[in-house]
This record gives structure tokens, C-alpha cells and sequence, in this order.
């Protein structure tokens, strides 16, 4: 009997200790990712940021509303805020924001480095970095506790997936080197994640319209969400209210005027990034890579639990592992990928290697853009070094064919997120037809 009372004790005792363990192991990777992002944030831009940021600061600062917001609003809606209350601490407008800004063609070499030096020596540019910054920073954080709710109860899977994201090299470079704000967009995917877990399918949909509000490519989710909303409608007896909440969107689309926007967006670089991988077949015969994937995704996930967040998750993830096989992307595309891998990694620790190579093969894809997304991003720090330094396509081409070594590792990408998928796929459970 003696030993049965003092059993309970001594497990509480135990919890307790696991539970401060846990609690301090967390406060040490935010504090230490915290770190790092602070010593990143003023010392490095691609001048995209400063591209995305002048629209934000014609509304900010002049109160004009440009046709970039219609597309991709929230981002620039957060831009415009930071920069309306920070505005006097900012570099001279002029010089980081000039009136004749325009896009530059990758073929314009000598402008692009123009713009970046201008920017780069602007008095004030650490500080102008680092406020410009901030929203990523707050999104950033915002995303780990989520990631934490959603991975609650399972203390060893918290912990690898709350490394994984404050520690990843692809992340920390899109948000605070490259200085893109694609974590927004993560924060609501993983948001409406966390309450389609808690069976809120029509709060779970609008988390989603957020995310892709910051980032259109977040759309490729949608099919899959609604089909799992419909279920999660069908388990609660909510079936008609969903079909008119969801035929009522549908009437405002296009009674507003913004069907044929969606629609232009296929004419868009995001639309034909998607359809430019192609299998000719003969005459003007084609197969679009990218399509052929995604379709046998969404037909295989009729046969699913969509309703299931983990099969939802599970699908998302491999619907943006497809899209970066096939899909041609810009550098900061890849963070969408970056949220669901978390926590699919925090359930298959193993997944790591193979990410592993899919960092090997970004770092070498990013070639494709040369100093403007290696050495050039570090001007803030020396201008006269980083621009001085030899761009390392130009190192590799010193012993063998650049193009032909990008196109190596890219490959290499590509394989290692396809047997990504396929070990996601074989973790699904059984399909609905065999449950009936």
C-alpha cells in the first residue's frame, strides 16, 4: 500500500519536471531564432523589397491606391502601416523609393546593380531594413506558437517542429535576406490548419482566402479545402447552409467583377510559371507537367477523409511538393512549402534528409539569378567587398558548364520532393471506399 500512495507523487514530480524541461527547451529555440532573425534583418535586401514597398508607401505617404493591391493586398496593406508609422525614421524616399521605379529585366544587369547600390548606401538602410522587416518578424513568431497549438500534447514533435521552423535556412533566407514577405501567407495557411482541426470548416475557408490575398499560389489549396469543408458540413448536418454560403461567394464573384481578375491571373507570370514545364506530344499536341500531378492529387483525395486534418495537411503539403517539381518559381515561392513540411517533419523525422537535398538544390537554383540573389543581398553591410566579389556562376563555370550544374541539382530537387510525396502518400489511411 506504501508504495502505491507514494507513486502518485513521484509521478507528478515527474511531469512537472518534463513540463519545465519542455517549457524551457521551447523559450531557448524561440530566443535563439529571435536572435538570429535580429542580426539579420538590417543587414540584407534583394530589391523586390523595396519594389513591394512602393506601392505601399504611395498609399502610406500619398494616399494613392495602385492596381498591385487588387491582387495580393495584405501584404502591402501591412507595408502601408508599418511604413505610415515609422515614416520619419526611414532613407530619404528618393533613394530607396523613386518615382521612375519600374521592374527590371533580368537582362538589364547593370541597372539592377545600379538600383541596388543606390538603395544599399542610402543613409539610414539598417534601420529602414529592419522596420520594413518587422511584419515578417511578427508573422514569423505568430506562426510558431500556432504550430505549437497544433502539435499540443506531443512534446518530442513540438520541439522538432518548432526547430525546424525557427532554424531553417530557406526560411530565415526568404524573410530576412531575400526580405519577402511569404510568412505572412504561412501564418494563415497554417491558421486555417489549425481551425479546420477544431472543425470551424467556414472559418478554416477565410483563413485560407487570407493566405491567398498574400500570396496567390496559396489558391492551389482550394479545391482540397472545399472538399474537405463539405465533409466536415456533411458530418454536422450543415450540408445546405454550406452550399448557400458557398453559392452565395460565388454569385458576389461574379456579380462584382472580379471573375475575369482571377481569371487574368492564368495570363500572369504565376499562371504560366505553373503551365511552362510541357511533354510534347506531336503538333500543337502538349501535356502540362504540373497539371497531370495536381489532378491525380485532387482525384485521389476524393476517395479520402478529407474531413481528417491530418489527411488535409497531408495533401497540402504534397500538393506544393508536385508544384516545385514541375512548376518553374521565383525564391520566395518555396516558403509555402516551409509550414506544412514542419509539421509533416515533426510526425517523420526521417523527411529531414530528404529536405536536406532540397536545400543543396535551392541554394544551386538560385544561381539561375546570380549575384542578385547571393552576394548582391549583402551590400548593406560593404558595398565595395560584396560588390567586388566574383559571382559564383561565373567560380563554377571556371571548371565546368554552370547551366548544366544548376540543372543537376534543380534535378535533384525535384526528386527528393517526389519521394517526399510518395512516403506522405503511403502514411494516408485507408480510402473511403473501403470504410464503406
Amino acid at each position: 500500500m506504501r508504495r502505491i500512495k507514494n507513486s502518485r507523487p513521484v509521478s507528478l514530480v515527474s511531469t512537472l519536471r518534463q513540463g519545465n524541461s519542455f517549457g524551457r527547451t521551447v523559450f531557448v529555440l524561440l530566443a535563439l531564432g529571435v536572435l538570429v532573425r535580429l542580426v539579420l534583418m538590417p543587414i540584407a535586401f534583394h530589391p523586390d523589397l523595396f519594389w513591394v514597398t512602393y506601392h505601399a508607401q504611395n498609399l502610406a505617404l500619398h494616399g494613392q491606391v495602385t492596381k498591385d493591391m487588387s491582387v495580393q493586398p495584405i501584404p502591402l496593406l501591412l507595408y502601408s502601416a508599418t511604413i505610415w508609422v515609422f515614416q520619419g525614421a526611414f532613407s530619404p524616399t528618393e533613394l530607396i523609393w523613386p518615382d521612375a521605379w519600374s521592374m527590371l529585366s533580368q537582362a538589364d544587369y547593370q541597372g539592377a546593380f545600379a538600383l541596388a547600390m543606390q538603395i544599399a548606401t542610402a543613409p539610414r538602410i539598417h534601420l529602414t531594413l529592419f522596420i520594413l522587416k518587422l511584419p515578417h518578424l511578427i508573422f514569423d513568431l505568430a506562426s510558431a506558437f500556432v504550430l505549437l497549438a497544433l502539435l499540443s500534447g506531443r512534446r518530442r514533435q513540438a520541439i522538432i517542429g518548432l526547430a525546424f521552423w525557427m532554424f531553417n535556412p530557406i526560411g530565415l533566407y526568404i524573410s530576412y535576406v531575400y526580405g519577402r514577405y511569404d510568412v505572412a501567407a504561412g501564418f494563415f495557411v497554417l491558421l486555417s490548419l489549425y481551425l479546420f482541426s477544431r472543425h470551424r470548416p467556414f472559418s478554416s475557408l477565410a483563413a485560407l482566402g487570407l493566405a491567398i490575398l498574400s500570396r496567390v499560389m496559396d489558391a492551389a489549396l482550394a479545391p482540397f479545402y472545399l472538399l474537405g469543408a463539405f465533409q466536415q458540413l456533411r458530418q454536422q448536418k450543415r450540408i445546405l447552409l454550406g452550399a448557400l454560403v458557398f453559392g452565395a461567394v460565388a454569385v458576389l464573384t461574379v456579380v462584382s467583377g472580379a471573375l475575369p481578375t482571377i481569371i487574368a491571373l492564368l495570363d500572369r507570370a504565376h499562371g504560366q510559371f505553373l503551365l511552362a514545364a510541357k511533354l510534347p506530344i506531336i503538333l500543337y499536341d502538349e501535356l502540362v507537367i504540373f497539371i497531370i500531378g495536381y489532378a491525380l492529387l485532387l482525384f485521389s483525395s476524393t476517395e479520402r477523409d478529407l474531413s481528417s486534418y491530418q489527411v488535409l495537411r497531408k495533401y497540402s503539403l504534397m500538393v506544393f511538393l508536385v508544384l516545385f517539381s514541375f512548376a518553374f518559381f521565383n525564391p520566395q515561392y518555396f516558403f509555402a512549402l516551409l509550414p506544412l513540411l514542419a509539421l509533416e517533419i515533426a510526425e517523420q523525422p526521417r523527411l529531414a534528409w530528404f529536405h536536406l537535398v532540397q536545400i543543396v538544390g535551392y541554394a544551386f537554383y538560385l544561381l539561375n539569378w546570380g549575384t542578385q540573389t547571393t552576394w548582391w543581398l549583402f551590400l548593406p553591410l560593404n558595398p565595395t567587398f560584396f560588390s567586388e566579389l566574383t559571382a559564383p556562376e561565373l567560380i563554377i563555370q571556371s571548371y565546368t558548364n554552370y547551366k548544366a550544374v544548376v540543372a543537376i541539382f534543380r534535378s535533384l530537387l525535384t526528386a527528393a520532393s517526389l519521394w517526399m510525396v510518395y512516403r506522405i502518400y503511403r502514411t494516408l489511411p485507408g480510402t473511403t471506399t473501403e470504410k464503406g
